[in-house]
């Protein structure tokens, strides 16, 4: 997994179109052709990654939103972060 640090902003790659269908969520990845599909939570990540936001910043709107423990909400939210790198549909960049 991708070391991160505390200024570094993450967000969706430009090649990456998703779309909420019912709770869940569709991901394609335009340039490999992959499908991904998301439950509520990983839509609402994925909503929140169309801007470059820090981890940080990500891991409290998961918590505030879905009123989970901030440790949980980072824990998880690492997990699920794993999972887009593994795709590749995730791009960094220092704030």
């Amino acid at each position: 997994m991708h070391n991160s640090s505390n200024d570094e902003l993450i967000r969706l790659t430009s090649s990456v179109r998703y779309r909420a269908v019912g709770e869940d969520g569709v991901l394609v990845h335009l340039e490999n052709g992959r499908v991904l599909v998301v439950n509520p939570v990983g839509l609402h990540i994925v909503q929140l990654l169309g801007t470059p936001i820090s981890r940080q910043a990500l891991a409290h709107a998961v918590a505030d939103e879905f009123n989970v423990a901030a440790d949980r909400a980072e824990s998880d939210l690492e997990a699920f972060l794993a999972e887009l790198d593994q795709e590749q549909v995730l791009e960094r960049g220092a704030a």
